[in-house]
């Protein structure tokens, strides 16, 4: 299913390392990938956003439609990688996006045979599981996937979060813009 993303989101409310040993009786000969990214939210008069990503001297561009609550998204992810900074702004702004926020994250991703697992941190303290199917024909294998991954890493306590970084720094801000 092209451009379509299936992910879960789950408030952790455990350490990494504990996240770590559940990662490790699952499948103890996969490592993980370690990535800190800096993402910049820029929005347009509608409200639509394009998230700006540098991560490594790795840049991409992506936009998302919800489909389905949150877990069923629209995305496409551009590889910008060959572009500098200012010129990647300068398009932006040329399409009418101005910068809104930015989200830091420190992240640990492993890749099973059909799920990307991710743990990340946010700069504030908050830590957040993902689970994304990767392999599936259909939106309902898709959910089933992650249900499967849900079980295995025993998260099914955990507390789901329906929302987007965007959806919830976006009401973060305009709730401390009110108590301002």
């Amino acid at each position: 299913m092209i451009d379509k993303e299936i992910e879960f989101k789950y408030w952790a409310d455990f350490s990494k390392e504990v996240f770590f040993q559940r990662i490790k009786k699952v499948f103890p000969e996969v490592g993980e990938k370690y990535v800190v990214s800096c993402d910049d939210y820029f929005l347009d008069s509608s409200g639509d956003f394009i998230r700006f990503r540098k991560s490594h001297g790795f840049f991409e561009l992506t936009v998302k439609r919800k489909e389905e609550e949150n877990v069923v998204r629209q995305e496409v992810n551009v590889d910008i990688s060959k572009n500098n900074t200012s010129s990647v702004l300068s398009f932006l702004n040329l399409l009418g996006y101005k910068k809104s926020f930015q989200v830091y994250k420190e992240a640990w991703i492993w890749h099973a045979e059909d799920c990307d697992i991710s743990y990340y941190t946010l700069a504030d303290g908050r830590s957040v599981v993902e689970l994304e199917a990767t392999e599936y024909n259909s939106i309902k294998q898709g959910v089933s996937i992650i249900k499967n991954w849900e079980a295995k890493l025993d998260l099914k306590k955990a507390k789901k979060e329906s929302r987007s970084l965007f959806e919830i720094y976006s009401e973060e801000l305009c709730a401390k813009e009110k108590n301002n």
